[in-house]
């Protein structure tokens, strides 16, 4: 089934306990701040209902709708409409303030399924029977989801069982009964938490022999007894209409969206455990989520692009320089770039690797790396590009209450004006859209989320071809093994005897 937005909204309100600037919120729906957070995850279940967008997010199964996303993704097309759905709604979020909440918990998901079917048929393990029946409990009752994968870590050049404090600085297993375990520890940075109703928790790293009790991948409803949000304070504090000047992206998503999440002794049934001990395949589950989420952070990354180049183009043209040539070139780099990391995030799904023993798809890791350590790695410079073009102004632009005040908007409005024909509230909401767009932390989002450069790195090194690129120059070279490899086995030899 698909909820509505009304229903999901009602769904928050479940004794959940959170903390946000240093108090208590009992209704997460109500709090001033924290409402904003929850109309803007609201925008997923406004989509899915959507007579325009209702037939991307969804699908039919057994007669009845349930979201796309819950799927296994079994072929480039089923990752290629996955990412149309994170563009999707991320143009929705750049624009009026909506949010993918669903992201983190569909990626950790497909994760969860990938490695539970490698366990089963390697282990003898039925995870796959836990992750299938999580996955029909979805389908039926449509919650909002969210992943937790990054631990608070503690010492980060000690293993998890060799933190000196304190053992909980990664989640782990701490008893094991026969209905289920019992878990304790610590997650940070989880986005979209304080809005969504579960969560898929998983290993951030791989872990060795002594850790297996950190080897543990599970889902959980956000109000079980022991639990605990502290949610991360906002960028800003703004609401209403003031926000949506002042702070055109964060103002309207109330930017509360991260906490960290404490597990006190949580108790989570056999059914929701879709690993528990198996510390072999940590590694697994780790660059499994990372390789599907870093097509959802290229997702983003495409609607934030785009936005930016936007901005750029628009103060070119508001302050009268949109025909000189080196402003011309940073337009058309800015452009080249949002591009670039379109074209290489789709090709990700496009040209995937199906695992043979169950069909599952995943998206191809060097190129979905690739296109998140560029758009990562150029953040600061696309940031330079676009304040660049502003000018000063974004340093120091004036705010919507200055701007409504009738004793000095006349002043604001003659002295501010750009190009004759351009309304000056116009150049300056443009102005205070590159102040957000080059502010409140969006480039370390940009760079940090979805895994850092150097992850990004790690991952290409250990996914690129190096026997392809070996027996390449060896041919050149002339050194002999070439052969063997299969893309070179049997080229004609160059240059062609007796022609030459």
């Amino acid at each position: 089934m698909i909820r509505t937005p009304e229903q999901y909204v009602e769904s928050l309100n479940d004794g959940r306990v959170l903390y946000f600037q240093g108090e208590r919120v009992p209704d997460v729906t109500k709090h001033p701040i924290m409402k904003i957070n929850v109309a803007s995850a609201s925008m997923d279940w406004v989509l899915a209902n959507h007579p325009k967008y209702g037939d991307l997010l969804t699908m039919e199964e057994d007669g009845e709708r349930v979201m796309f996303l819950w799927k296994q993704p079994k072929t480039a097309e089923d990752l290629v409409r996955r990412r149309d759905i994170f563009i999707t709604t991320n143009r929705i979020n750049m624009t009026i303030g909506g949010s993918n909440l669903h992201a983190m918990g569909v990626d950790a998901l497909a994760a969860a399924g990938l490695v539970a079917s490698r366990m089963d048929r390697q282990l003898g393990t039925h995870y796959m029977d836990a992750v299938e029946d999580y996955r029909q409990y979805l389908k039926k009752n449509d919650p909002g989801v969210t992943g937790a994968i990054t631990d608070v870590k503690g010492n980060r050049s000690l293993h998890p069982s060799a933190q000196v404090q304190h053992k909980d600085f990664y989640v782990r297993v701490v008893d094991r009964e026969r209905q289920g375990i019992v878990v304790r520890g610590a997650k940070m940075h989880i986005t979209a938490a304080p809005v969504a109703n579960e969560i898929i928790v998983s290993p951030c790293r791989t872990h060795r022999e002594e850790d297996k009790d950190y080897a543990v991948v599970f889902a959980t409803p956000l109000n079980a007894k022991g639990i605990t949000q502290i949610v991360s304070p906002p960028g800003t504090i703004k609401t209403g209409d003031e926000a949506a000047w002042d702070w055109p992206i964060s103002g309207r998503r109330g930017g509360a969206t991260e906490s960290l999440i404490v597990f006190n002794d949580v108790f989570v049934p056999w059914n929701r455990v879709f690993m528990c001990g198996e510390w072999q395949f940590t590694r697994d589950i780790a660059w499994a989520f990372g390789t599907f989420h870093r097509i959802y952070g290229t997702a983003h990354t495409v609607a934030n692009l785009e936005v930016k180049a936007g901005a750029a183009a628009l103060m070119a043209d508001y302050n009268g320089l949109e025909k000189y040539p080196h402003i011309r070139e940073k337009l058309a780099w800015l452009a080249m770039h949002a591009e670039t990391c379109d074209a290489i995030s789709r090709a990700a799904c496009e040209h995937p690797h199906i695992e043979p023993e169950t069909g599952f798809a995943i998206p191809n890791m060097v190129y979905s790396n690739i296109a998140k350590y560029k758009f990562a790695n150029d953040a600061a410079e696309s940031s330079k590009y676009v304040a660049d073009i502003c000018g000063g102004l974004a340093y120091d632009v004036f705010s919507y209450n200055d701007w409504m005040n009738p004793e000095i908007r006349p002043f604001i409005e003659k002295y501010l004006a750009g190009k004759a024909g351009v309304p000056t509230e116009h150049r300056l909401r443009a102005i205070r859209l590159v102040k957000d767009l080059t502010g409140l932390n969006h480039d370390q989002k940009d760079i940090h989320a979805e895994g850092s450069l150097a992850a990004q790195k790690m991952a290409l090194y250990a996914g690129s071809d190096w026997n392809r690129y070996k027996a390449a120059a060896k041919r050149v070279a002339g050194i002999p093994g070439w052969e063997e490899h299969f893309i070179f086995k049997g080229l004609p030899e160059y240059p062609p005897k007796g022609l030459v």
